[in-house]
């Protein structure tokens, strides 16, 4: 026999890969006492491994179909119990216990069973694992004197090290062994929050509303690798809701910095809430949006996906150049065409429009669409050489309404905020004229491109919008005066100051003072559209009205930060 410190192992897998030739070679290998219940024993005894039955250990019998089997304290006081502490010990010997040393456990397939969809509840409600889980985390707990083993994978490594065990790092084994117990807590809990997320959202079930237990964050095989945090020093992963299906998907090629990054993460889920929220709007039309930095560059309406594409792009057209393009439309061939040659197509339109500083060149990081047809991934492949690395996500249908039990979070120091998501878009049936000016129809289509492109848009803000299109987003300033100097500022660099005459303006909040609305309209503006709410809207209405501007009050603020 070996010198290895494991004497006793408790065997009990529902997945019994490669589980007969582990345990006969911890048998005849290094002399260990197998112990272990049901179809487990079975499979091992029909293999030649001695086995003995857990109710041997225990005095009494599997029951109720074997929904109970170890849970007695015969086989969690010998899996808990700490050899250093001579009380534990003690107690051992006097309820006639011997210590287990190994525990290789392996949960029922739940997750599986359910993703079928002919699986009655009785059949799912039988693949909860009550006593896996239970061994896992007590062996987990006691990890300092109990190997634990709960995947196949893990087999030949045990194995391996039990062949060199008198020449191994005893240190970097018991630290294997700790990471070993803590990636068990961790599968163990992704199990859990499966069932409960599972029963909780079962239509037998009386729904669950408590929204400090609906989303519990899982590490999913197969999500795409992020290639750093928001700077290259920085490491990132991605988490996904348990029980919730993300439709994300991306056709990434394969090669070096083709994973996303973190930060294509965050700007593409930008892109995605300012996009979809207008699909579901009723100014929903082909629309293209460009987003940097979490906020909006370039958006555009149209009755052509061509001409929306256009105008997004000439709206900042050196901010879109690196920025994530959204589109609520499959991308078809033509359209990949226009984009892959947007800075030629377009050349003209930005220097004929008399934008200070014409952009040199052009490529996006990622592009969302609900879908791209086979002909447009292959021209967006092989057109241009960034073409070759650009990240393509799928999203599916963008006019699905969110979810009001979904949880926006938000990381502090040494907690976690949680919020609602500001799900109210369009409120128009509490908005209010407030100002002698009327706005036009084309007036108020742009005030709903500019309101909820100005929710979407860092706080505070000042989006400027006219025909359609985006021409000015002053985005996170620290005054509101100086968001609409930028907006307006902008406006007139990228070449739009002739549009600045008939403009729309929003602003995320009230007006504190009318400086603001005098600034915007210097610059043109004859329509602002806010929530109202300041000690001194009468101040301000009465500016709008001297200044000939129609002023829409939402009573919605819309912060983002």
């Amino acid at each position: 026999m070996s010198a290895i410190p494991i004497r006793r192992a408790l065997i009990a897998v529902y997945d019994k890969t490669g589980i007969a030739d582990f345990a006969k070679a911890l048998v005849e290998e290094h002399g260990i006492e197998i112990i272990s219940t049901g179809g487990t024993a079975k499979h091992l005894k029909e293999a030649g491994v001695p086995v003995t039955m857990v109710e041997e250990v225990t005095g009494f019998p599997e029951m109720l179909d074997g929904r109970v089997k170890t849970l007695h304290p015969k086989i969690h006081a010998g899996i808990l119990a700490d050899r250093d502490n001579p009380e534990h010990m003690r107690q051992l010997k006097e309820h006639g216990i011997k210590p287990i040393d190994m525990v290789v456990v392996n949960l029922y397939p739940f997750e599986e069973t359910v993703k079928d969809p002919d699986c009655k509840f009785e059949e799912a409600i039988e693949m909860i694992d009550i006593g896996g889980p239970c061994m896992l985390r007590a062996a987990a707990k006691n990890h300092k004197h109990v190997l634990v083993v709960s995947q196949p994978s893990g087999y030949a490594v045990v194995i391996h090290a039990f062949e060199i065990w008198e020449d191994l790092d005893k240190t970097a084994w018991h630290k294997s062994m700790a990471e070993k117990a803590w990636l068990t807590y961790w599968k163990t809990s992704q199990y859990d929050a499966a069932v409960g997320q599972w029963i909780a959202s079962h239509p037998s079930i009386e729904p669950y509303t408590d929204d400090s237990l609906t989303s519990i964050f899982l590490e999913e095989p197969g999500l795409p690798e992020l290639r750093y945090g928001e700077n290259p020093h920085q490491s990132a992963g991605i988490l996904q809701f348990c029980g919730k299906q993300d439709s994300w998907r991306f056709h990434n090629p394969d090669g070096e910095g083709t994973h996303p990054s973190y930060n294509n993460y965050v700007d593409a889920d930008a892109a995605l809430g300012l996009c979809a929220e207008l699909a579901r709007s009723k100014l929903n039309k082909p629309t293209c949006v460009f987003i940097k930095h979490t906020n909006a560059c370039g958006v555009g309406i149209s009755n052509d996906a061509q001409e929306a594409y256009r105008q997004a792009y000439l709206g900042d057209p050196n901010a879109a150049m690196g920025g994530i393009l959204a589109v609520n439309f499959t991308v078809d061939k033509a359209f990949a065409e226009t984009v892959m040659a947007t800075l030629q197509l377009f050349k003209d339109d930005v220097i004929a429009g008399g934008c200070a500083n014409p952009p040199q060149a052009f490529f996006a990081e990622v592009i969302v669409a609900p879908g791209y047809d086979d002909d447009a991934i292959e021209v967006i492949r092989t057109a241009k050489k960034w073409g070759e690395r650009v990240r393509l996500l799928d999203v599916g249908d963008m006019t699905r309404p969110p979810s009001p039990e979904d949880v926006d979070y938000k990381r502090i120091a040494g907690g976690m905020l949680m919020q609602t998501p500001d799900l109210l878009g369009l409120n128009e049936h509490d908005w209010k004229i407030a100002t002698d000016k009327q706005p036009t129809d084309a007036e108020l289509n742009d005030a709903r491109l500019a309101w909820l492109t100005c929710k979407h848009t860092k706080s505070n803000a000042i989006t400027i919008c006219k025909d359609g299109m985006l021409i000015g987003n002053g985005a996170g300033q620290m005054s509101r005066v100086m968001s609409c100097r930028i907006a307006t500022w902008l406006a007139k660099e990228n070449g739009h100051a002739a549009k600045l005459a008939g403009s729309v303006a929003a602003s995320d909040a009230f007006f504190p003072f009318r400086d603001g609305l005098d600034i915007l309209a210097d610059a043109g503006a004859t329509t602002v559209i806010q929530p109202g709410g300041s000690k001194r809207d009468d101040e301000v209405i009465a500016a709008a009205n001297e200044r000939g501007i129609a002023m829409i009050l939402t009573g919605v603020r819309h912060f983002k930060h």
